[in-house]
C-alpha cells in the first residue's frame, strides 16, 4: 500500500511541476522579459529586486502565474510532502521525524504561495507584504533543505 501510494504521489508531484515549468517557461517568463518569480529566489529578495517581474505581470501573464502559485505548485508541494514522507516511513523512530518535516515544509510553502498571491494581485504591494514572503521564501528552501538531508540519511543507516 505505502509503495502505491508513494508512486503516485511521486508522479503526481512530477506532473506538476512539468506542467508548472510549461506554463512559467512558455508564458510567464517570455512577457516578464525573463525576470525569475519570488520564489525562485534561493537567497530571497527584496521589493526592489522583483518590481520587474511584478510591473510586467498583467493579463494573460499574471493569469498565468496565479495560476502556477494556485493550483499547479499547491499540487506538486503537497504531493512531493506526501512523497517525502511515504518515503522516509520506514525503519526507526527518525521516520516520524521525517512526516513532520515533510508537514513542516508543505505548511510553510503553501504559506508562501498564498503570500506571493497577495502580493501579485495588490495594487502597490506593501513593503510588509514582500517581506513576509521573502522570509516564507528563504523558510521554504531552509525546510525543504533540512527535509531533504534528514531524509537522506534517514535511508543510508535503514540499508
Amino acid at each position: 500500500m505505502i509503495l502505491a501510494l508513494r508512486r503516485v504521489s511521486g508522479w503526481t508531484a512530477i506532473y506538476a511541476y512539468l506542467m508548472m515549468g510549461a506554463v512559467l517557461y512558455f508564458r510567464v517568463l517570455p512577457g516578464t522579459d525573463w525576470h525569475w518569480p519570488p520564489d525562485f529566489h534561493l537567497t530571497g529578495y527584496s521589493a526592489q529586486s522583483i518590481a520587474p517581474f511584478l510591473e510586467a505581470l498583467s493579463g494573460r501573464i499574471l493569469d498565468g502565474y496565479a495560476r502556477v502559485l494556485g493550483l499547479y505548485d499547491r499540487i506538486f508541494i503537497v504531493a512531493l510532502a506526501c512523497w517525502m514522507a511515504l518515503v522516509g516511513w520506514r525503519g526507526s523512530g527518525i521516520r516520524y521525524f521525517v512526516v513532520g518535516l515533510a508537514l513542516v515544509y508543505a505548511a510553510i510553502d503553501l504559506s508562501e504561495n498564498a503570500a506571493l498571491l497577495r502580493v501579485i494581485r495588490a495594487d502597490q504591494p506593501s513593503l510588509a507584504m514582500v517581506d513576509i514572503a521573502h522570509h516564507l521564501t528563504l523558510a521554504k528552501f531552509a525546510a525543504l533543505y533540512l527535509c531533504a538531508l534528514v531524509l537522506i540519511v534517514h535511508l543510508r543507516r535503514s540499508v
